[in-house]
């Protein structure tokens, strides 16, 4: 039989051990919040790209070019403000990937849907920022040989995504369909994949993407992907700049194939939004 001092000693023994994991479980929490919530529950509240005039109208083509700024690829050609019903948006981008004809140059190929960036007043400085928009990719999309969808850019980036000046950072599909995040940086291109869903299609899904640059000379800069609020793909060890001087400027708002488009379809995108800090 336990004496009464025996008793307390167990009580006082339990009590630490359920105390050891109550803040075992609070560090672990804290530790994995930024990664578990998507980003824009914890960033500043966001800028919007807007898809309507000073009078609330529906931009139209050119209209859509000239707030691109000097410099687009597809603009014109293959994209358009259209109606959604039941969309995330009432108004949304719908971007052309045309099926080229053949012998069509590889520059064409290349740019069969658009490309252009946004800079919001102030945004600059910024080393980390939160990119969300929604994406509908028809039913029975083809996947092709790959693609890609808005990113966030900065530096000194020239047009092309491949530009080897500056920096980019975008979600893409490959060829089975699976999300991956390439990132552009000084010539040297990476890619995290490793998720085994394809992006759905014949729906709209939710993405928020976050991008932290690393301290220069250390290799820890964050790239994060949310695909319906459920974190997909993350790496805490990208190397994204080695000058103090490079930091975020904007939206890539690039979206297409990689390649000839298998067949002539189309995708939508919501008005995209982006903080920073």
């Amino acid at each position: 039989m336990k004496s009464p001092r025996q008793f307390e000693l167990l009580i006082n023994v339990g009590a630490a051990i359920a105390g050891i994991g109550v803040i075992g479980y609070i560090a672990y929490a804290a530790l994995h919040k930024d990664v578990d919530q998507p980003c824009s529950t914890r960033y500043p509240a966001a800028t919007r790209f807007s898809l309507h005039n000073s009078e609330g109208k529906p931009l139209s083509a050119i209209a859509l070019q000239a707030r691109a700024g000097l410099r687009d690829l597809g603009v014109i050609d293959n994209a358009s403000v259209v109606r959604s019903a039941g969309g995330p948006a009432e108004d949304v981008l719908e971007v052309k990937l045309r099926q080229l004809p053949a012998g069509a140059d590889q520059d064409a190929a290349a740019h069969n849907g658009i490309e252009f960036r946004w800079s919001p007043p102030g945004m600059k400085p910024a080393t980390a920022a939160c990119l969300s928009y929604s994406v509908l990719l028809p039913d029975k999309f083809a996947f092709g040989s790959g693609g890609f969808l808005p990113g966030v850019f900065g530096g000194t980036a020239g047009l092309s995504r491949d530009s080897a000046a500056g920096l980019s950072v975008s979600p893409e599909w490959e060829r089975d369909g699976r999300p991956l995040i390439a990132s552009t940086s000084a010539g040297r291109i990476g890619r995290i994949s490793g998720n085994k869903s394809a992006w759905p299609t014949g729906r709209w899904v939710r993405i928020e993407q976050e991008v932290v640059l690393n301290e220069p000379g250390k290799e820890y800069g964050q790239t994060s992907l949310w695909v319906d609020g459920v974190l997909t793909l993350d790496s805490r060890s990208v190397l994204l700049r080695k000058d103090a001087g490079e930091t975020l400027s904007g939206v890539l708002v690039a979206a297409g194939y990689h390649g000839t488009p298998p067949e002539a379809s189309s995708l939508r995108i919501s008005p995209f939004e982006i903080s920073w800090r």
